[in-house]
């Protein structure tokens, strides 16, 4: 069986991503860790509203709704 070429692999970009992030902090303080951490941009919505101290609560899990639902 041979497998489709792939376009994108998500393992390759992950630790591509890890390996930048690692060389960028390497040797820094905890506090020039979390300077670092806090002066990058976030495109991630629920990141953006807990770093602006949003209160964030989980989402519900959909099986429970369901179960729940369902006794109803």
């Amino acid at each position: 069986m041979t497998r489709p070429k792939k376009d994108f692999d998500a393992v390759a970009m992950m630790r591509s991503i890890r390996d930048r992030i690692s060389t960028d902090i390497e040797g820094m303080t905890l506090e020039e860790e979390l300077a670092w951490l806090s002066s990058q941009e976030l495109s991630d919505p629920f990141l953006k509203r807990l770093r602006d101290g949003a209160e964030c609560r989980p989402m519900p899990d959909p099986r429970r709704a369901g179960i729940a639902a369902n006794r109803s």
